[in-house]
């Protein structure tokens, strides 16, 4: 049986918050049987601690319809489970919700239509960051530093006396000041970076950006080798590589903590904030989508951006947890 709000006051609200942590986790990680048994002594702390996961899991059933909707008129954006992959299910069977991941209608899923958790070979890559996070890695003593941006991944290796980092998702800025080259491999091409500052962003669709900021870096992809100079950048897939041209001035903004949209429509602007917000923004409007969004806001205030466009084009907002929908 599903379990239902019971009467009284709202859960306080720092017991909500932990409770929709557990149900994120659970549906999400890869809980064992001792986060099993965390979870059911956290749950039986108190009425208060039960009614907060009651009202949690109510919010995860209806966001479970929503995504439902949003899936049978998105279809694109679902993928089948891989082969071999755990099944979600299993893990909301351990800690005893079963009933309320059901509700989600996302099982069998390995990253789910609203994109609310990373692929497997993002889990396990090297190093990680997760939404809203930014993290830097110094290797080699000093002489070669990444600074990771939110949700990226890399990986780290030698190859033949040469690190060599691998950016499996997401963007990372990587500095060199060596005597020996550093090799870097993101899609389609493999890059050498010897004494310089690059930024590297994988895009939807398998393309990848690539920014020189300092030095010179050399890009061979099967289509094309050239040298990428300061000051430049270009895009490409596996199918080719574009010509460098000038940077934008912005490119590097989230380095400082800053997000910046330019004209951009909507619809990417929004792909834009899920990066770096926790939860996930999901336009349900089409022509919503169409209208176009200028402004430079702090990563740590990106809800100051759903408000404005709730002003600017009488967007509905919706909230379900940390999940917003815009209609």
């Amino acid at each position: 049986m599903s379990p239902q709000p019971s009467p009284g006051p709202l859960p306080d609200p720092a017991l909500a918050r932990e409770a929709h942590a557990w149900a994120r986790a659970l549906a999400t990680g890869a809980p064992s049987t001792a986060d099993g048994a965390a979870f059911r002594a956290w749950r039986a702390q108190s009425p208060a601690h039960e009614r907060a996961w009651v009202e949690a899991a109510r919010a995860w059933r209806e966001l479970g319809r929503v995504t439902q909707a949003y899936a049978q008129t998105h279809p694109a954006v679902a993928a089948p489970r891989r082969a071999g992959a755990p099944d979600p299910r299993r893990r909301w069977l351990l800690a005893g919700g079963a009933t309320a991941f059901a509700s989600l209608a996302v099982a069998g899923v390995v990253r789910p239509p609203l994109g609310l958790w990373p692929s497997w070979s993002e889990f396990n890559s090297d190093y990680r960051t997760v939404t809203g996070e930014q993290r830097s890695v110094a290797l080699d003593g000093q002489q070669l530093t990444l600074a990771l941006n939110t949700q990226t991944s890399v990986n780290v290796s030698t190859r033949g006396g040469q690190p060599e980092i691998e950016l499996v998702s997401g963007e990372a800025a990587i500095r060199a000041a060596r005597s020996q080259p550093c090799a870097v491999v993101a899609g389609a091409a493999r890059m050498t970076l010897v004494s310089g500052d690059i930024e590297v962003r994988r895009l939807s669709l398998g393309e990848v950006q690539l920014r020189c900021n300092a030095g010179q870096v050399d890009v061979r992809h099967p289509d094309a080798s050239l040298v990428l100079r300061a000051g430049q950048e270009l895009r490409y897939t596996t199918s080719g590589v574009q010509p460098p041209v000038a940077g934008s001035q912005d490119a590097s903004d989230w380095r400082a903590g800053v997000v910046s949209f330019h004209d951009l429509p909507l619809n990417q602007a929004i792909d834009e904030i899920n990066r770096y917000r926790p939860g996930r923004v999901v336009l349900m409007n089409d022509a919503l989508a169409r209208h176009r969004l200028s402004a430079r806001y702090e990563v740590k205030d990106l809800d100051q951006a759903i408000t404005q466009i709730q002003q600017l084009y009488g967007a509905s907002v919706r909230r379900v947890g940390d999940v917003v929908f815009l209609s």
